[in-house]
């Protein structure tokens, strides 16, 4: 299973998600509810790239977060969890890819577009000189 996780995060990161991100997300699936620290140890990253990917799917209101009782002094400690089942968490950036793509599609079209009339306008010129 942590083999297609890691195909997972790799796929993830080719459509354009950010490498943190995709990382913090399928470790979140894989591992289950885990706190900053668990996430860093888990997906083998800095505290920085941990909170960013954290307000990233915050912000896409992809995972749920809950305060931990904690005896000692300091910032408070968070424990994180995916708010939807995997294939639901995804579905944003696969909407996100997919308008990537189509935009992709269409500056192929409008560069073939353009390609040709260049090439008409080389021809209609080649026949009046």
């Amino acid at each position: 299973i942590r083999i297609l996780h890691d195909s997972l995060c790799k796929q993830l990161i080719q459509l354009g998600i950010q490498t943190h991100t995709a990382s913090v997300l399928t470790c979140l699936h894989y591992h289950g509810a885990s706190t900053s620290r668990d996430l860093q140890t888990q997906c083998n990253l800095r505290q920085p790239d941990v909170s960013i990917a954290i307000n990233e799917l915050r912000e896409m209101n992809l995972i749920i977060h809950s305060a931990i009782n904690q005896t000692n002094r300091g910032r408070p400690a968070h424990m994180y969890r995916l708010r939807y089942k995997l294939e639901q968490s995804l579905q944003p950036f696969m909407r996100i890819a997919q308008v990537r793509a189509q935009d992709i599609l269409c500056g192929i079209d409008t560069i073939n577009q353009i390609v040709g009339s260049i090439s008409d306008e080389q021809t209609i010129e080649s026949t009046v000189a």
